[in-house]
């Protein structure tokens, strides 16, 4: 089992396609998991909560939103540089109110209006 699990909305195209540009270039040290209903309840969550921001599992500690960013790219070539550069303050405040404000809100809403349709 890998030491990094991440739990992604596949049925976002831009949560798909950077996911799969970070599986392409992990080493097979994440395992990336696909929502659903049986694989958001593992992990305490609706499939709507699970599909609000992105969710991960470092070592058994449930992390989400930037702090899972962080996780992944540190566990990519290069992209740790990326998550150092975040954690610098107030770099990382900005990231977060970016990301749990704007971003997710955003791609949430999104995935909501695609699955009605």
């Amino acid at each position: 089992m890998a030491d990094l699990e991440v739990l992604y909305n596949s049925e976002c195209p831009i949560c798909s396609r950077e996911i799969n540009h970070y599986k392409k270039i992990s080493k097979n040290n994440i395992n990336f998991i696909p929502i659903s209903n049986e694989t958001a309840k593992l992990w305490s969550l609706s499939e709507d909560q699970a599909a609000k921001k992105l969710h991960a599992r470092l070592n058994g500690k449930q992390i989400d939103g930037v702090d899972a960013f962080q996780a992944i790219w540190n566990n990519l070539p290069y992209y740790w540089v990326l998550s150092k550069i975040i954690a610098i303050w107030p770099l990382k405040s900005i990231s977060n109110l970016v990301y749990s404000k704007i971003l997710a809100p955003l791609l949430f809403k999104l995935h909501k209006y695609r699955s009605k349709t």
